[in-house]
């Protein structure tokens, strides 16, 4: 059977200004993702990994091309019509956490679950969070969980909503090697379990190695392989 394309990009390009003129990042970049599937973008550092990935959440505005994410070019979308797109379909974990310092755990989580209009929120967040090993940290403040912890809670944020699409951006990055092949383990097992597809920009091979593509971005372009 015929596998539901979640997202399609059609020529997309993507340049920032520069001392020395234009730079280009993306040059007519096409991608697509399926549902159920894992896909490791790689390359190079400036290679655009990351900048891809922030197109994709429509966190970034791309020059030209388009997005097609569940039937809908985000790239025509306001600004509320992007927030309402994520907020129902989409997780987003980072490398360097984001959690809002000054609220618990368990705060943390329910806020995109406020956000998408869930019911039993506390309760939702309480499960996920116990999912990810922090039942008995929920009241913690991030200052008082360690990098690990943090990048957990930032993960129970992303998934709280059951997303049909996860992106994430160097997960592991600022966290030590043992953590971050425990977070990487916690990952994949809680896509799996949710039926999602998952983005994960990375430079390790052995991460890229556990999707099911590898797509390599250079100089501003697109090869894929499968694994």
């Amino acid at each position: 059977m015929k596998k539901k394309i979640l997202i399609q990009t059609d020529n997309l390009c993507l340049s920032f200004p520069s001392a020395s003129g234009k730079l280009q990042i993306l040059n007519s970049v096409n991608f697509s993702l399926y549902e159920n599937e894992t896909v490791a973008l790689v390359g190079p550092s400036g290679s655009g990994k990351s900048s891809l990935l922030m197109l994709l959440g429509g966190l970034e505005e791309s020059d030209t091309g388009s997005i097609m994410i569940a039937g809908q070019d985000i790239t025509k979308l306001s600004e509320d019509g992007l927030a309402n797109l994520r907020k129902k379909t989409m997780g987003i974990v980072f490398q360097s956490f984001h959690l809002i310092p000054t609220i618990t755990a368990l705060d943390n989580v329910c806020i995109p679950l406020e956000l998408a209009g869930h019911s039993n929120i506390k309760n939702r967040a309480i499960e996920i969070l116990t999912e990810v090993g922090l039942g008995n940290r929920l009241n913690h403040f991030p200052s008082q969980l360690s990098g690990g912890e943090q990048q957990r809670v930032a993960i129970a944020r992303a998934l709280a909503i059951k997303p049909l699409i996860i992106l994430a951006d160097e997960p592991t990055g600022n966290l030590d090697q043992k953590t971050g092949s425990k977070i990487i383990e916690l990952l994949f097992k809680l896509n799996t379990k949710n039926k999602s597809s998952l983005v994960i920009v990375t430079h390790s091979t052995d991460l890229a190695n556990k999707c099911q593509r590898q797509v390599k971005l250079e100089n501003g372009k697109t090869n894929e392989s499968k694994r």
